[in-house]
């Protein structure tokens, strides 16, 4: 679960500070949806204004000004996410280029989220399976949660339920850190894999997800994406 805490300003610029020397990875979430920019990297510092973000691509579909993000960024063993906005970019003000490489987010004054690392390595097609529970026509079935997204979960079981094309289900299961999860998903398609021990794989759309749940949900996903870069670009 999310550590939330409100740094001191000066507490906030020594977090920053070591965030920028240690060239760790960081994302852009746009707020309310699953469009991220990833791959950026904190460049520079404008002590109480604006982070600078390097890394942005020209083919980058960059939002524009004013827009509410989530910035997280890689620091030792936490994800760290804030609430901020995007301010004018550095080279489209001092060059006048249509795609910046230097994006500049206003400087945070919301509270701060932690995540360990282990709290988001989940669900990953690298990754150990979560062990859950799915329920259907008043049975539960043990499974296995092999994937998950903003949107919907991919699972595993031993035994194929009955007629599930399009049948309402619940998930069940725990996420690292103590978090419980409950899903209402929509069974959109299935296959046999034989000689597996999970050999019924199911893919599932969630439904009717609160809009708090949905954007903790967001926000552990747009952390775990950064890992997955971190451990790609070290290979």
């Amino acid at each position: 679960m999310a550590d939330v805490r409100r740094l001191s300003p000066r507490d906030l610029e020594v977090l920053l500070k070591r965030v920028k020397d240690s060239h760790g990875s960081a994302s852009l979430r746009m707020e309310g949806t699953a469009r991220m920019l990833g791959q950026l990297q904190v460049c520079g510092l404008e002590q109480g204004t604006a982070i600078r973000l390097g890394g942005a691509k020209q083919r980058d579909r960059v939002p524009p000004a004013g827009t509410p993000v989530t910035l997280s960024v890689l620091l030792d063993e936490e994800v760290v996410s804030m609430d901020t906005v995007l301010l004018e970019p550095l080279d489209e003000a001092e060059t006048g280029r249509q795609r910046p490489r230097v994006l500049r987010a206003a400087w945070p004054t919301r509270p701060l989220e932690f995540h360990h690392r282990d709290e988001v390595r989940v669900a990953a097609p690298e990754l150990p399976a979560l062990d859950a529970t799915l329920s259907f026509q008043d049975r539960r079935y043990p499974a296995q949660l092999l994937n998950l997204t903003e949107t919907g979960m991919g699972l595993g079981l031993e035994h194929l339920l009955p007629s599930p094309l399009h049948g309402e289900v619940v998930v069940e299961t725990q996420l690292p850190g103590g978090l419980p999860l409950r899903l209402v998903a929509e069974v959109r398609h299935w296959e046999f894999l034989e000689h597996d021990p999970l050999p019924v794989r199911i893919g599932l759309v969630l439904k009717d997800l609160p809009a708090g749940d949905r954007e903790s949900l967001r926000r552990m996903i747009q952390a775990r994406r950064i890992l997955r870069s971190e451990s790609i670009r070290d290979e």
